[in-house]
């Protein structure tokens, strides 16, 4: 359940950023990860809040393509590595066959201070 449904009202929706949307793209893009063109151009219109500083609710405002893909975290592994080593995941929720969110779950002592670059994600499917 997104942001959205437990606190309607409270959340202040945002246009997905450009570095948001490069996140999705590269995970969406990774080898084993069946997703359309469809999908990837729908998150132009992507529409942001978020539930904490590093987990971001997603919704789109109009009727968009579908994944074949159950509720939950897409089926894809994305490890952030940095020079200084292992930095956490990037996790893509699916809710409907949709994108629902975004997490960045580090793991490190200082939490990140923006999303990691596509060149910073290294991917294994599941």
């Amino acid at each position: 359940m997104g942001l959205s449904e437990r606190n309607p009202g409270t959340t202040s929706w945002r246009p997905i950023s450009a570095e948001e949307r490069a996140v999705f793209g590269a995970i969406l893009r990774a080898p084993g990860v069946r997703c359309s063109d469809e999908v990837l151009a729908d998150l132009d219109i992507a529409l942001v809040a978020h539930g904490t500083t590093w987990i971001l609710d997603v919704r789109m405002p109009t009727a968009v393509a579908v994944f074949d893909y159950p509720d939950g975290p897409l089926p894809v592994r994305a490890f952030v590595n940095k020079d200084s080593g292992y930095q956490g995941e990037i996790i893509v929720w699916i809710t409907d066959g949709r994108i629902s969110g975004l997490e960045f779950a580090w793991v490190t002592d200082d939490p990140p201070r923006r999303w990691p670059r596509p060149t910073d994600m290294e991917f294994e499917a599941l």
